[in-house]
This record gives structure tokens, C-alpha cells and sequence, in this order.
């Protein structure tokens, strides 16, 4: 089995998302999928790759102190990054998404359209939401 775990950008929130995902890991004895999702073509610039790679590098530092499997993942298959994670996380047969959050104002809520709102609607694997 495996836990993919979609990263953003490095943040305080990242920083929690990546403390559960290492401590599930554990709990489960399963293999982490650390993914950062990007359209590519030209809506991705080249220092939002650069910037994508040293996430996923950073989240890897960290499986690897921990004594956890892991793979790193830069998705740039020009999908958008919930569909993207979501069929990555089909392809792996994954017992579980962990994604990070953000607070909003009421009208932000009305206006959705995010990618962790995306995940959670449509994701066939339970989702885990860390703020």
C-alpha cells in the first residue's frame, strides 16, 4: 500500500502535512508517494520546476532520516493538479491522500475552485486535510 502526499510549496503547512505523512507512514508500514503537480506548456515556468524539485527534495531529506520508503514524484503532464493527483493516486493504488490546507474567508468559500476542494470531492481514496 502507499500514502501519497500532495505538496505545494514550502510553508509552515507543508511542514505539518510532511510531520503527519512521516508519523502515518510509520503507523501503516507504507511506502510515501511525495507528488507536486504542475500543468506545464506555458502556464509553468522554469522556476516553478526548479521550485517543485527542491520540495519534493526536501520532503525526500526527511523520509530518509526517518527510515521511510519513499518515491518523489514532479507531475507535468499537462493536467490540472487535482486531476493530476487524483489519477496519480489511481496509478499507485492509494490508501490514502494527504493534502494541505488553507483557511478562507467566506467568500473565498463560495468561489472554490481549489485543488484541495477538487481532491476531496473526487478522490476515491479517504483524503486527510492538515491545516
Amino acid at each position: 500500500m502507499a500514502i501519497v502526499v500532495a505538496l505545494d510549496k514550502k510553508s509552515l503547512r507543508s511542514e505539518r502535512v510532511l510531520e503527519f505523512a512521516l508519523k502515518e507512514a510509520k503507523l501503516r508500514n507504507e511506502k510515501l508517494f511525495f507528488v507536486h503537480s504542475l500543468f506545464g506548456k506555458e502556464k509553468t515556468k522554469a522556476e516553478e520546476v526548479i521550485e517543485g524539485e527542491k520540495l519534493l527534495e526536501w520532503a525526500a531529506e526527511q523520509a530518509k532520516r526517518e527510515g521511510i520508503e519513499f518515491e518523489k514524484h514532479l507531475l507535468i503532464r499537462g493536467k490540472e493538479p487535482a486531476e493530476d493527483v487524483i489519477e496519480f493516486a489511481n496509478d499507485v493504488a492509494a490508501s490514502m491522500i494527504i493534502i494541505g490546507v488553507r483557511k478562507r474567508r467566506p467568500t473565498g468559500k463560495v468561489l472554490f475552485g481549489s485543488v484541495a476542494q477538487e481532491i476531496i470531492l473526487n478522490a476515491a481514496q479517504p483524503v486527510v486535510c492538515i491545516k
